[in-house]
């Protein structure tokens, strides 16, 4: 008698323990559950599909340009290169963001042993960025963008007639195309306002008409700088 009582403890014991360890096992879950939903909420904050954006950027560079002169030669050199961009993205699926840019964008040229010239242009920009959550405020980001890009310069000039000397007002007319891709990383101070920071190259083609010669002179530029902005996600 008392060892059926013994094994019915021993039974009732082994249940208890049984359905007291199925709670455990399902708390012990909950980490990975919570992972999943944090994994969730970052990815449907600023980077979900259908959100919009908004922002401005500045960069600054060395520039390497080569341009071609009157003469036929070909005049290399370095100088500073700034840019100022505008620019609405939309994303069209999870972390993948297509939109446009338009900028201006100001570069010293070398003409020749007178006067340099200072070029300023428009350019406008189809871009690509693909975003990274790090954190749940922290990105990293690479773009690639491609579009023309127009406008002009001036300087004054010597020009001989006879043996006269006179100065004059050089004007060109600039059309090209522009491509720029970089590495970059974000920083969310709020919900939908973000702080970046990246590493750019740009690489610019074209030609310039002058107003003093019926010709063209190739010019090919090459950028390497860093840029800041401000992006606001609606």
């Amino acid at each position: 008698m008392m060892m059926k009582h013994l094994g019915r403890l021993v039974s009732l014991a082994t249940l208890t323990i049984l359905l007291s360890a199925r709670p455990a096992a399902a708390q012990q879950q909950n980490p990975f559950e919570a992972g999943d939903f944090s994994e969730r909420d970052r990815l449907d904050s600023a980077f979900r599909t259908g959100r919009w954006n908004v922002g401005i950027e500045a960069s600054f560079a060395r520039t390497s340009a080569s341009n071609e002169l009157p003469s036929g030669r070909v005049a290399s050199d370095a100088t500073l290169f700034l840019r100022a961009d505008g620019s609405v993205g939309v994303m069209v699926v999870k972390r993948l963001e297509v939109g446009a840019n338009i900028g201006l964008l100001v570069r010293r040229l070398n003409r020749d042993d007178e006067a340099a010239a200072t070029e300023t242009a428009m350019t406008i920009q189809p871009m690509a960025r693909y975003h990274l959550p790090m954190t749940d405020r922290f990105s990293t980001h690479v773009q690639v963008s491609l579009g023309p890009y127009f406008g002009g310069s001036t300087r004054d000039i010597t020009v001989i007639e006879g043996d006269q000397q006179r100065r004059a007002e050089e004007r060109t007319r600039t059309l090209g195309l522009i491509t720029s891709t970089g590495l970059g990383v974000g920083y969310r101070v709020s919900e939908g306002l973000q702080v970046r920071f990246g590493v750019d190259m740009t690489w610019l083609w074209g030609r310039e008409r002058l107003s003093t010669r019926d010709d063209s002179l190739r010019v090919t530029t090459t950028h390497v700088g860093t840029s800041a902005g401000l992006r606001y996600f609606f």
